[in-house]
């Protein structure tokens, strides 16, 4: 995926078009068992991520190419067992008789499969390679978010030095994604000053969310998984405070085993 591609739904779309894509719940979740182990929770909890974050997967029915995309989506928010198991798309209720079929979305780059793509932050002096101490700064608020430290100031202050180390094509990689979104946390968060527990959890939710696999002629590891960043749904407001930058919603697809994952996050004042 070496574009960023941002598309509308086509509003043309034909209401009467019987779906292609069938969704079903799986009841072990256990594929998140490197997020959600006894201590990361507890540490997700301390970042405030875990009141107001939902994540959750479910297995479809039949082959997804990128082509496939905009009908897999559309199926996807209409179908009946989404709605009853995903709150923010039960709250979206069309009037009786419509669906729900203009969506809003970015494909997000998968070229970056480790950690590297945050050694800058060493290299700006933003953080202390040896011991991982962030670098404090004085207080910037951006939407009731506190920021007190260089590093949270590259991910969310475009009009600050720390911002500009991160270019337009890391900033579209779903791994950068993660980790902008569990570093900046939720809205009663206690932050950790040392920046490797945030790396860490990083990893783990790569881990669960992103198929990858490694070719065996190239050595090169090859993500199977199709990242979507969902922007709007039916113009609708599927959080409390609609532009919010902590606002977000994921849905991460997996072609090979047929597994799609959905992760949202709703910023509400503590």
């Amino acid at each position: 995926m070496e574009n960023k591609i941002e598309i509308t739904q086509n509003e043309n779309n034909d209401d009467n078009t019987p779906l292609k894509y069938i969704f079903q719940t799986v009841s072990d979740q256990s594929s998140y068992s490197n997020i959600f182990t006894k201590e990361n929770f507890k540490t997700l909890e301390k970042w405030g991520l875990t009141k107001n974050m939902e994540l959750i997967k479910f297995r479809f029915n039949t082959s997804i190419t990128l082509n496939d995309i905009d009908r897999f989506l559309k199926d996807l928010f209409n179908d009946p067992i989404i709605k009853k198991n995903f709150n923010p798309i039960s709250q979206i209720i069309p009037e009786e008789g419509e669906i729900i079929k203009n969506i809003k979305y970015k494909l997000l780059r998968t070229n970056s499969t480790n950690l590297d793509i945050f050694d800058c932050i060493y290299e700006n002096n933003l953080v202390t390679p040896e011991t991982g101490y962030i670098h404090q700064d004085y207080d910037i608020y951006v939407e009731d978010i506190t920021i007190s430290d260089k590093l949270r100031q590259s991910l969310l202050v475009e009009d600050s030095e720390p911002y500009l180390i991160f270019n337009d094509n890391v900033r579209d990689e779903f791994l950068f994604h993660i980790f902008k979104r569990i570093v900046i946390g939720g809205s009663f968060c206690e932050h950790d000053n040392i920046i490797f527990p945030y790396l860490d959890m990083t990893k783990c939710f790569y881990k669960d969310l992103v198929n990858a696999t490694k070719d065996n002629e190239s050595d090169k590891i090859i993500i199977r998984s199709i990242p979507i960043e969902i922007l709007d749904i039916e113009k609708n407001n599927l959080y409390k405070h609609k532009f919010h930058p902590q606002n977000f919603f994921y849905v991460i697809i997996d072609p090979l085993q047929r597994y799609v994952h959905l992760w949202y996050h709703n910023w509400v004042d503590y």
